[in-house]
């Protein structure tokens, strides 16, 4: 009997481009150093104008209207991000987000792996 020694690693549901996703896929948005730079500064951005419209006392809609107005049309990914690359081009999300997280700052996948999940082939609707 042969001994295996490494797991095809692209058979792992946690494996995405060379990397493992296994501690986010367990615990999404648990590490902040794991998280999109495109995402936490328009989040960052937002709860900035939340806290100016607070202060103002803004209705929604104001704050909508501004949001718009600030970030409506102009705000492409690679305004915050230097990786960024577009999932195709119909969808210009990114091709590295995983949930909230850019799955390029996970750890690479070694293929030798105690988490390790075999994918399953995704079933036909008529089988």
């Amino acid at each position: 009997m042969a001994k295996i020694t490494r797991l095809p690693a692209h058979n792992c549901i946690f494996f995405r481009s060379g990397l493992c996703v296994y501690e986010e896929a367990q615990n999404p948005g648990l590490d902040p150093e794991m998280q999109c730079l495109v995402l936490t500064e328009l989040e960052d951005r937002y709860d900035h104008l939340l806290t100016q419209a607070d202060a103002f006392e803004l209705s929604s809609e104001q704050v909508q209207k501004i949001w718009a107005g600030r970030f409506g049309e102009i705000v492409s990914w690679g305004m915050f991000c230097d990786i960024y690359e577009p999932e195709s081009s119909e969808d210009d999300r990114c091709r590295f987000l995983f949930g909230n997280a850019c799955i390029i700052r996970f750890p690479r996948c070694n293929g030798i792996c105690p988490s390790y999940i075999l994918k399953l082939p995704k079933k036909d609707i008529e089988s």
